[in-house]
């Protein structure tokens, strides 16, 4: 018989995970961004954007050549899903795939961050407050 309380299974990191429908994650939805989406380039990422109409969706992709440490690319991907979680109301509508450069994986949080915000301004995808 289970003493504990389910809540307190459940550990802190998952209340602040990505939504479900907000990942971008089926193999063919990747592709068809690829394909079909527009590019956007800064030195630390390529941002490819599909205007799907339906809800936002997102993925990060970090590759071997940003780190050899699947630690220290896990926290790159942590890191920017944390930001598109905490700014999604400001975010246009459609699918986000972020490549990350290996340039990104010496820089500091907060500059990749203000990066990343950058590039989506410049992209016109990030709305002002």
């Amino acid at each position: 018989m289970n003493r504990y309380k389910p809540a307190l299974l459940i550990p802190d990191f998952v209340k602040f995970m990505l939504n479900k429908k907000n990942r971008l994650a089926k193999d063919r939805d990747i592709k068809k961004v690829f394909a079909r989406g527009r590019s956007f380039f800064s030195p630390f990422f390529n941002l490819k954007f599909l205007n799907s109409g339906g809800s936002l969706r997102f993925t990060a992709v970090v590759s071997t050549k940003v780190s050899k440490r699947a630690v220290k690319r896990n926290r790159l991907k942590r890191i920017i899903r944390e930001f598109v979680r905490l700014n999604m109301t400001n975010l246009a509508s459609g699918d986000y795939i972020l490549v990350l450069k290996p340039k990104v994986a010496m820089e500091q949080e907060k500059y990749m961050v203000l990066s990343l915000k950058k590039l989506l301004i410049t992209a016109g995808l990030y709305k002002h407050e």
